[in-house]
């Protein structure tokens, strides 16, 4: 089975929402590994795991990026880590495949079960994946942020491209 590695080009892009507007925070430095079959991706065969340098993000501006660190307190949590469980709900067209990733986020002591539907291409050589699933922060004991004078909904639609290249 062949074992990928994140490169590049890999990002996850969280949008937290509040009754006046939304913030898009992209982070880049995501590290990790994926070991699959890519012609057998369904059930528990698939393992992955990601590593998030979480004081690496960018918010759109200064203040929000300045009050965003001090809310996810970046320096006493440095990473968010996702472990792939199990790999089900798999349609393969050749290279192409549309999939339910079943995992895990440990993030500030805390462990939120998750599931990302997502669409990518598989071979040899690489995968590139995109997913998008929702999150409530409060399962990570943290209470939605103020930016500026507006208060951010608990519940953020996280957005994750993978690349990866076979090693």
């Amino acid at each position: 089975m062949p074992t990928y590695r994140v490169e590049a080009g890999t990002t996850v892009t969280v949008q937290a929402r509040s009754s006046i507007h939304d913030t898009v925070t992209r982070w880049d430095k995501v590290s990790g590994t994926v070991e699959a079959d890519p012609g057998a991706l369904d059930g528990g065969g698939t393992k992955a795991t990601f590593t998030v340098d979480m004081g690496a993000f960018d918010a759109g501006d200064w203040l929000k990026n300045r009050k965003l660190k001090k809310d996810l307190a970046a320096d006493r949590y440095p990473t968010a880590v996702f472990e792939l469980r199990e790999v089900t709900g798999v349609t393969q067209n050749g290279d192409a495949f549309e999939a339910t990733a079943s995992g895990v986020i440990r993030y500030r002591d805390h462990e939120v079960a998750v599931e990302i539907k997502g669409t990518g291409t598989m071979s040899e050589d690489s995968i590139e994946a995109k997913g998008a699933f929702d999150l409530d922060i409060r399962g990570f004991g943290m209470e939605p942020p103020k930016v500026l004078m507006f208060k951010m909904e608990p519940d953020v639609t996280i957005n994750v491209t993978l690349r990866a290249r076979a090693s």
